[in-house]
């Protein structure tokens, strides 16, 4: 998860996993319509939105119109295999993300 990488996503609405250096999913989220724009600004604040990750953070993701359906199913698949439990940045209420235009 690094900026020039980013920077090469769409501006399109989609869902996302953010994971550690062994592929630990830690956050699973949604764009709000804007894919780079929203990892952008949450790469700038991963020190206090995300929790902490030795090697750094990774992600992939997925682009749908449908983001709330779609992240649901993603954390309910989480759930089913990890004992009913939310990723670690699902888990604490995180500060709202603003995105300036």
């Amino acid at each position: 998860m690094i900026p020039e990488v980013i920077a090469t996503l769409p501006e399109s609405p989609g869902v996302f996993e953010v994971a550690n250096l062994v592929r630990t999913v830690l956050f699973v989220g949604h764009a709000e319509g804007a894919m780079r724009r929203y990892l952008t600004v949450l790469l700038q604040q991963a020190q206090t939105r995300l929790p902490p990750a030795v090697g750094g953070y990774f992600f992939r993701y997925e682009l749908t119109p449908e983001e709330e359906p779609r992240v649901a199913e993603r954390l309910a698949a989480y759930r089913a295999t990890h004992g009913d439990a939310l990723p670690p940045g699902n888990c604490s209420p995180l500060p709202a993300l603003r995105l300036a235009h």
